[in-house]
């Protein structure tokens, strides 16, 4: 379900009034780098090992006297998965992760471990719509717990279509010409990051984020297999929480605010007609 096989992003989200003291503001710059490599394992290409590498980086700024004050948050992780097909309509994928999650202010130590599981059951109906049910375990809600999820690709016409993995985004695009799509996409971004005893005087300290966003995008085909994506979108949600050993310490929502965004990203768009076979010129003598 993902759109790409590399892709690396910048988001700006501008200052907004702290939800503790109006006289201080919070802003946030998130950075993030994901890749994958297909691997098939039999000569059908019905088994397919799916290693990959991530890394999400979250700076934090603003103004006043109350300001966050939260270091460089760092979230680099490894994942492994599988998928099989069977026949010409089921799929199984199954990927497992571990990283970490953290400011890197102290020794590593099993707080900063970073663990994620997706199970996912997909049923083909026909070439141009595919949907699938699982479970995800990640830390994207900023709780310890699973979340269901859902996989769509539906290719409505040679033009339109519907994919995503949902809750981690959903992308509804037109693409108006061979090299300019647009459309509206939504993403569940979060984590759940330890923060150093040495730093914050606390022991067994973390800081959980989620965001929902929603907005227009645009995406610039570069080459057949190179991509920019230019976005707008608002937060429509935005949570943070602090946790000691498990326990909610606190926690807070910023207002909702307009960001901006840019992703480039390597990989086949995935269109319909551009996995059709290009026909073959007649040859001379021939008739068409």
């Amino acid at each position: 379900m993902a759109d790409s096989l590399a892709s690396v992003s910048y988001e700006h989200y501008p200052n907004v009034d702290s939800p503790k003291d109006a006289s201080s503001t919070i802003g946030l710059e998130v950075f993030r780098v994901r890749a994958a490599l297909p691997i098939p394992l039999t000569e059908s290409k019905k088994t397919i090992l799916l290693p990959g590498l991530s890394y999400e980086m979250l700076g934090f700024h603003g103004t006043g006297d109350n300001r966050p004050n939260v270091g460089t948050l760092h979230a680099p992780s490894a994942s492994l998965g599988l998928i099989q097909v069977f026949g010409d309509r089921f799929i199984t994928m199954a990927i497992v992760g571990a990283g970490f999650a953290t400011d890197f202010r102290d020794r590593i130590s099993s707080d900063d471990l970073l663990f994620t599981v997706t199970g996912m059951f997909l049923y083909k109906f026909d070439k141009n719509f595919t949907l699938g049910a699982g479970i995800s375990y990640d830390r994207r809600s900023g709780d310890l717990l699973p979340l269901p999820a859902i996989g769509v690709n539906w290719q409505i016409t040679n033009d339109f279509r519907i994919r995503g993995f949902v809750p981690s985004m959903l992308n509804v695009e037109y693409r108006a010409l061979p090299w300019l799509t647009v459309g509206l996409r939504g993403t569940f971004e979060g984590n759940r990051f330890h923060l150093s005893e040495k730093g914050y005087g606390i022991s067994h300290l973390e800081l959980a984020y989620s965001t929902i966003t929603v907005g227009p995008k645009v995406t610039f085909r570069l080459t057949d297999m190179m991509h920019l994506d230019v976005y707008s979108s608002v937060a429509v949600m935005r949570r943070f929480e602090v946790f000691r050993n498990d326990d909610s310490l606190d926690s807070s929502y910023l207002n909702p605010t307009v960001f901006g965004g840019i992703r480039l990203w390597f990989g086949p768009a995935g269109w319909r007609t551009d996995q059709q076979p290009t026909p073959m010129p007649p040859k001379e003598g021939e008739s068409h």
